[in-house]
């Protein structure tokens, strides 16, 4: 091998490192948040039933990002099989392991399985709980209706049994094998289907599932916008029928609509930006192109960014309207004491976070629309 190979392998080596790492602190960020978020959706009410529904529905989000973050992403190729061929080393003679790679089939095969639920079950519950949020406010449901059990298995039971209905038949095709950061449903060995030379041994019609999988998501994230649209519209009509009453030279007042509609886009954007590099790949993929050189790296570290901070976009979503209404309220303290505060931490000593009592309660039960939508809902 000469010196100019030998350094071209070791770069790419470093670029396939970086990115596994990347991944790693991405689902480490992503796990904490989902835990705080989880955390404090428990400690809101004394008992489980109490609960709102669209809080428990983002409790159980949270519960299946920590798995994901934790099983997927900050394990990573640590679960990936030892003896894995590097992804970025086709096209080397001399090629290489993946990086930090110490699994098995069987770590492996469990690595996808939790991928893909999550995939099949995130994409279905946010849905889930766009339509909800939407139906809240044009049906005017109440909290009471809300904690009916045919509700809640309304709301509770569709993502779950979809995602098994996704995730559990893989498992009797040996679908679930190695592919880019981690193990999901490939072909094996990666990239077989794209190199006649290469026979596939293992995962055969594993695109089939991919495939599905990505165009399901496509659509649900389509009908989540559209919820949301839906969702600030009806708002708008709300207060625009108070407009009968005002006085002349009294303005309009839209406060509620705006920040509904901004509410609205963080909701959607959660959703939809984690799996926007995805939707790249799975473009070029059907069309049968390759991507170039520099393009295929500045979606790879795109992914390995943005994909695994799901949990944290999550949790964003619900804290950030809850951080405006405390820091509007204590304009005094820092801004690093109102987010402590708001995540229910009442300062930085583990005694503190222990205490339930500490916890900042900025939250209400659904019913409470009509006076702060975004803070009380969303």
């Amino acid at each position: 091998m000469s010196i100019e190979s030998a350094f071209l392998r070791q770069r790419w080596i470093a670029i396939e490192t970086s990115l596994v790492i990347i991944s790693k602190i991405g689902g480490a960020i992503s796990l904490i948040s989902s835990f705080i978020l989880g955390r404090y959706i428990l400690k809101s009410k004394p008992t489980w039933r109490e609960i709102s529904l669209t809080n428990v529905m983002l409790f159980c989000i949270s519960v299946e990002n920590m798995m994901t973050s934790f099983f997927g992403y900050f394990m990573g190729s640590w679960m990936v099989g030892s003896d894995t061929r590097g992804y970025l080393s086709h096209g080397f003679k001399d090629s290489w392991t993946r990086p930090l790679a110490a699994g098995n089939t069987a770590t492996c095969t469990a690595q996808g399985f939790f991928i893909l639920f999550a995939f099949v079950y995130m994409s279905t519950a946010y849905t889930l709980l766009g339509a909800l949020y939407c139906l809240i406010v044009r049906r005017g449901w109440t909290s009471d209706q809300l904690k009916q059990r045919r509700f809640r298995a309304m709301f509770l039971l569709p993502q779950l049994v979809l995602a098994l209905a996704m995730s559990v038949p893989p498992l009797f095709f040996n679908m679930y094998n190695p592919s880019y950061l981690f193990c999901y449903v490939e072909q094996h060995p990666f990239m077989c289907d794209w190199d006649p030379t290469v026979p596939c041994t293992r995962g055969n019609n594993a695109l089939v599932v991919q495939y599905t999988a990505l165009i399901y998501a496509m659509v649900c994230n389509v009908i989540i916008i559209i919820f949301m649209i839906a969702l600030v519209l009806t708002v708008h009509k709300q207060e625009s029928k108070s407009d009968q009453y005002l006085t002349k030279g009294q303005q309009k007042q839209r406060q509620n609509t705006i920040n509904t509609a901004w509410q609205g886009i963080r909701y959607a954007t959660a959703i939809t930006i984690p799996f926007v590099p995805l939707y790249v790949f799975f473009f070029y993929s059907i069309m049968s192109q390759w991507m170039r050189a520099p393009d295929f790296l500045f979606w790879s570290y795109i992914t390995a960014i943005v994909t695994p901070l799901i949990g944290f976009n999550n949790a964003y979503v619900f804290f950030f309207p809850r951080y405006k209404s405390y820091r509007q309220q204590h304009q005094d303290k820092s801004r690093m004491h109102c987010v402590f505060a708001t995540i229910g931490i009442g300062s930085f000593t583990w005694k503190s976070w222990k205490r339930s009592e500490d916890r900042i309660e900025t939250t209400s039960d659904d019913s409470a629309l009509t006076d702060a939508l975004v803070e009380n809902v969303i």
